[in-house]
């Protein structure tokens, strides 16, 4: 069934689609210290600033609700629990790239609201 569903190419595919999308996310968001990854399993690291790559818990908290209550599911990991991870079944299709990266940014604006306040 693997091969014939093709699940793996699937995952290489929609993987560099999606690292592309959190790319084009740490462009526009600060908070994004890296992004990294390999098929579908993917990585943010947050920071509260770059250039030290400072760990920034909190944001990664509150992204990680934001995206929870639109019904996207991380986790949350590392030593300074400030990355958030992505591990997405071997289905997910490129038109979910979309969604998931579409509430990630959501999720980033949102925390950068709160926590601004």
């Amino acid at each position: 069934v693997i091969r014939e569903d093709r699940v793996m190419e699937n995952a290489k595919s929609v993987g560099a689609a999606l690292l592309e999308r959190l790319h084009d996310l740490k462009s526009r968001h600060a908070a994004i210290g890296d992004v990294r990854g390999r098929g579908l399993m993917l990585a943010i690291e947050m920071v509260s600033d770059r250039a030290a790559k400072t760990p920034d818990p909190e944001t990664t908290a509150e992204v990680f609700e934001a995206c929870r209550d639109q019904g996207v599911i991380l986790s949350k990991s590392g030593p300074f629990q400030s990355c958030l991870r992505m591990v997405p079944p071997l289905c997910l299709s490129h038109e979910d790239v979309d969604r998931v990266a579409d509430s990630l940014d959501a999720a980033f604006r949102k925390a950068a609201e709160r926590l601004k306040t």
